[in-house]
């Protein structure tokens, strides 16, 4: 075999100088990602979980105001019913007086008749004034 010579062995050393070079650099990169179909129908998913949620605390919210509101006008009816109750009891006292206060004036309404029928026969009795 041939020796090299000096020439080429200094570019030989040049040669394996640059190679250890590119081995032990960063190699750099840029990958492009594209979504796939899957993806995007996914992510269209959570977007419409996330609307979903939303809607239900709206109503949730709105169920707890109506139930506020419910409770309210269920104390207010009852006190209402109460009302009512003793509206009854009292229109019921007061048709038992005017029953007891028209047989009161039924009695006393007798009582005027005889007091009249009396009242005609003493004056019946009464000597009547000349001239008339």
């Amino acid at each position: 075999m041939n020796q090299p010579t000096r020439e080429e062995f200094d570019e030989l050393k040049k040669e394996v100088r640059q190679i250890k070079q590119q081995i032990t650099e960063p190699i750099k990169v840029t990958v492009e990602r594209r979504q796939t179909d899957l993806e995007i129908a996914l992510d269209n998913h959570t977007a419409m979980l996330q609307e979903l949620s939303a809607q239900s605390d709206r109503h949730t919210q709105a169920f707890q105001k109506v139930m506020e509101i419910l409770d309210t006008h269920t104390e207010s009816i009852s006190a209402l019913q109460a009302d009512a109750t003793l509206i009854k009891a009292t229109q019921s006292d007061h048709g038992e007086m005017l029953k007891e206060l028209k047989t009161t004036q039924d009695e006393h309404g007798k009582r005027f008749d005889r007091l009249e029928t009396v009242m005609l026969q003493i004056l019946d009795r009464l000597p009547q004034p000349e001239g008339e």
